[in-house]
């Protein structure tokens, strides 16, 4: 067990990160709707920002962080999660892996519009991979039951179908999520508020004092079968009628009898589980608020403007949120004061887009673009917020010369790498340079350069010191050459003449560092 957790708290200061970074590009989106448009030319172009918020947020930390559910069950029943460390950290590594490839393609522009996903199909394939060893690892551990739960017998069929109904239902020809390019899509809404029922009553059971018992099983059994007949409906026949789409829409009215009867049963409450009563609360909302917005007259009017938007920050800015920090709490202590400071945000967030959307649809006379200012102060103190937490959390130590070496490798190359990425034609045309797309492959390299100077950081100081230097000799030594066979302008000058001194610190100053 203590390798697992291990593991965990070594891993959730990268989600930290990555979760800090969604909502900073969510931020920049909500400040280029108000008119900021210094990115416009870069990467970070608006239609840019929204994509990687999106991405960010639906495939990021908060699915990693929902996916140790079932090990928190494990661990409540005594069972030793170490046996599980090493295919969980392939799946960390793979599913990272897919977010770090997800991001750079969709900055480079490889988008397809989607409302749930921008990034190329072919990429649903290393998802589908890193389940595999996520199989490995829950199959290492249920070996340890000498009589397995019910609920684990129930999650084999589902472990083995994920992947593959993954690939089905992201395909673009035959899958569901091309038809959210259109509405209404009632049977979409009632698949993906089913899928939350399992998860709800797998956290209901870890919070539970004593042993719970589900009841009620008729309010999730008839919309999960509405749902496999709305698919092969979808598939075999086409499109559903408006009527057809409403009745499987008014089916999630099922699932709020079954989730206050299984909180009253199992006794929870918002002392007892304030992550998870929260999250049911706000899933229980946004039902009833989607059930309203799917009437003709309302929905017409609403659909696609603001509101839809304040719908979908409720829905995964706190109630998927909260639900995944309800999962990650039982393995990682956060400040109790977050609760509080993430409301806040999310409930300015959700009141501005609200009142925007009743004046996009003629309900009521507000100022957007005010609303929309709002939205933003918001976005700024979430991402204030989260930094101002995860700078709570490090640790800090006064750093050794060599490590001021690597901390100013990084900085040089791993930030300015990123910068050049996501900026590089408008500052080269700022400094009167020529631009190549064939330089992302040298703003690549360079990144990669300042990856083994933060890693130096903390391990392997000197040889990846030794390595970056010898890399940098190399490649400073063809900038140059380049530079006097006139094949490449100034730049080739800048380059060489850097990265040749940078190393020549280290190599001729080594001993005393």
């Amino acid at each position: 067990m203590a390798n697992f957790n291990k593991l965990i708290h070594s891993i959730v200061p990268v989600w930290a990160f990555v979760f800090l970074a969604s909502v900073l590009v969510g931020a920049i989106y909500a400040a280029q709707l108000v008119g900021f448009s210094m990115l416009d030319n870069t990467l970070l172009n608006a239609a840019t920002t929204r994509s990687l918020h999106i991405t960010l947020m639906l495939y990021g930390p908060m699915m990693l962080a929902l996916s140790l559910l079932p090990f928190a069950l494990f661990s409540k029943d005594g069972l030793n999660l170490d046996d599980a460390v090493v295919p969980i950290r392939n799946y960390f590594f793979l599913w990272h892996l897919f977010l770090f490839m997800a991001a750079l393609s969709i900055g480079l522009g490889v988008q397809r519009g989607l409302p749930f996903y921008d990034f190329a199909y072919e990429l649903n394939f290393l998802l589908a991979l890193s389940g595999v060893f996520y199989i490995i690892a829950i199959f290492k551990i249920i070996k340890q039951y000498s009589v397995p739960p019910i609920w684990v017998k129930v999650s084999k069929a589902a472990l083995f179908s994920a992947p593959i109904a993954l690939l089905i239902l992201m395909n673009p020809e035959i899958g569901q999520v091309e038809k959210t390019l259109v509405g209404p899509h009632g049977d979409n809404t009632l698949g993906m508020s089913f899928t939350l029922i399992p998860l709800f009553y797998l956290l209901i059971k870890i919070h539970a004092k004593d042993d719970f018992k589900p009841k009620w099983h008729i309010f999730w059994v008839l919309p999960f079968v509405a749902y496999i007949v709305s698919v092969a409906t979808r598939i075999l026949r086409g499109d559903l009628s408006y009527g057809e789409e409403w009745i499987y829409q008014w089916m999630t009215f099922a699932y709020a009898p079954l989730l206050i009867k299984w909180c009253r049963d199992a006794k929870i409450t918002l002392r007892s589980a304030p992550y998870l009563v929260i999250s049911i609360w706000t899933f229980l909302f946004v039902m009833i608020q989607g059930n309203i917005l799917f009437f003709p007259e309302i929905r017409f009017a609403m659909h696609k403007n603001d509101i839809t938007i304040a719908h979908a920050h409720l829905a995964v800015g706190l109630g998927i949120f909260f639900m995944s920090m309800s999962v990650l709490s039982y393995f990682y202590k956060f400040h109790k004061a977050f609760i509080h400071f993430w409301l806040y945000v999310i409930g300015i967030i959700f009141v501005s887009l609200t009142l925007a959307g009743f004046d996009e649809a003629g309900f009521l006379k507000i100022d957007v673009i005010t609303m929309w200012y709002a939205r933003l102060i918001a976005g700024v103190l979430a991402v204030t917020g989260l930094a101002f937490y995860i700078l709570q959390k490090m640790e800090y130590k006064k750093p050794s010369i060599l490590q001021l070496y690597h901390l100013s490798g990084f900085a040089s190359d791993g930030l300015g790498a990123l910068i050049l990425i996501l900026a590089g034609p408008l500052l080269f045309e700022f400094l009167g340079l020529s631009f190549s797309p064939y330089y992302y492959l040298v703003f690549g390299f360079m990144g990669f350069v300042g990856i083994l100077h933060l890693i130096g950081i903390t391990k392997e100081a000197h040889l990846l010191a030794y390595l970056t230097s010898i890399a940098r000799i190399i490649t400073g030594t063809m900038f140059l050459s380049l530079f006097y066979l006139e094949t490449i302008d100034m730049l080739g000058l800048l380059v060489g003449f850097y990265d040749i001194s940078f190393a020549l610190v280290y190599l001729l100053f080594r001993n005393r560092l």
